[in-house]
């Protein structure tokens, strides 16, 4: 994957949809993030997955932080969910999927039957998206109109097996299943939720709803907390990151290291974790962690290095500026052996630093 003195000296020194209601936007360029969820392949259980996995990640689309002293909003998160499956079982076919869905990405995989439950094999595919939610993939520093750009980590990664219960799996073979009722009930013969619906606050297993008939009720969610492992923590703290949600990507990536994961997963989750706590707070703890624990990292140095760009750039001149511009400086050379030789990002990453002088 992916010279501690000095780094430490420049720390020491120095974040079908399901979508929220949206009246005013303010992050994203005013955009939607939205995921495209598929049904899953290799059974008849599939769209039962699917659903599942979609229901899940809904609950974590918030539209504000509670409490919100700054008055944040998210803009507007989208489950796409489909019964279609896959033309193949690929990453590419995930990526054209997303494209053609204009989502950010896709959920994909298949599913096995196993004794009393069924065992998920889960992929995600996120392609190379700038339309959809104004290139809200890309974290963005300017210098004097030199723009320092930093995407996501990887464009695909695989989940370790997800086992759910059979009898969750039943209950749950189409979001149409789920019922509104007027009061928080958990059963009513009120209006199914169906395929298009907007979603309104999430209040425990109790989600406030209106369907595409505009009745607005509560849909009772129980029983879907063994769906969360890393397949919607990971996918939930990417959606979070892609709205600039980032107290709750912070949290969700920080939880992965809780769970059994695949290495890129795991690696990924804590330098995301660590962008998410200086994107939200300009707090560089995560990214100190990080890059201590892999300093060979070279998206854990590129982290590091526009956080410390922008830092500088928002300070005062005096002696602690030209100490930060200084050991960031040596930051750069200490790794430029990572990089290819006429590397955009680095070439831009010189230009800041020189403007900066």
């Amino acid at each position: 994957m992916r010279r501690e003195e000095m780094t430490y000296r420049f720390l020491a020194v120095l974040v079908l949809s399901l979508m929220f209601d949206v009246r005013t936007s303010f992050a994203i360029e005013r955009g939607i993030v939205r995921t495209y969820v598929p049904q899953f392949a290799n059974s008849n259980l599939g769209a039962n997955v699917a659903t599942i996995l979609t229901l899940r990640l809904w609950t974590t689309l918030r539209p504000r932080p509670i409490p919100n002293p700054t008055n944040l909003f998210f803009g507007r998160g989208e489950i796409k969910w489909s019964p279609r499956v896959l033309d193949e079982q690929s990453a590419d076919a995930a990526a054209i999927a997303a494209k053609n869905a204009d989502s950010h990405m896709a959920l994909w995989g298949g599913v096995q039957e196993y004794g009393s439950g069924v065992v998920v094999d889960a992929n995600l595919t996120i392609p190379v998206i700038t339309a959809v939610a104004g290139g809200a993939q890309t974290w963005t520093v300017r210098v004097r109109g030199v723009q320092l750009e930093l995407g996501l980590p990887s464009p695909t990664y695989q989940f370790s097996p997800l086992v759910i219960s059979r009898e969750v799996v039943d209950k749950y073979s189409r979001p149409n299943q789920v019922r509104l009722c007027e009061t928080k009930e958990v059963d009513c013969r009120g209006t199914a939720l169906g395929n298009s619906f907007i979603a309104q606050r999430i209040d425990g297993d109790f989600a406030l709803a209106t369907a595409s008939n505009k009745f607005t009720g509560w849909a009772y969610l129980p029983d879907l907390s063994e769906a969360q492992n890393e397949v919607v923590d990971f996918t939930a703290a990417l959606i979070s990151y892609l709205r600039t949600d980032f107290e709750q990507s912070e949290r969700l990536f920080d939880r992965i290291k809780g769970h059994k994961v695949e290495s890129l997963v795991l690696n990924d989750s804590a330098i995301l974790a660590g962008i998410s706590q200086y994107r939200q707070r300009k707090a560089l703890d995560g990214l100190q962690a990080i890059h201590a624990q892999n300093p060979y990292s070279r998206y854990a140095v590129q982290a590091l290095v526009m956080a410390g760009i922008e830092l500088i750039g928002a300070s005062s001149a005096g002696e602690s500026r030209n100490s930060q511009l200084k050991a960031i400086t040596e930051l750069v050379e200490s790794y430029r052996h990572l990089f290819a030789p006429r590397d955009r990002w680095l070439a831009n990453a010189d230009r800041c630093l020189r403007l900066l002088k």
